[in-house]
């Protein structure tokens, strides 16, 4: 289980990712999709 509360993210004035909050089950399945520079690789080192 894996449970994100709060979460904000800013590089150089920049703020990537702002309050989130998420909670993952152990047998949930996801899919993390977006554009380019959305954040998606940045959350996932976040995570490890």
């Amino acid at each position: 289980m894996i449970s994100i509360n709060n979460l904000t993210v800013a590089y150089g004035g920049f703020t990537l990712l702002n309050d989130i909050n998420f909670h993952i089950s152990e047998t949930d399945k996801i899919g993390l999709v977006g554009k380019n520079g959305a954040g998606k690789s940045t959350i996932l080192k976040l995570i490890c």
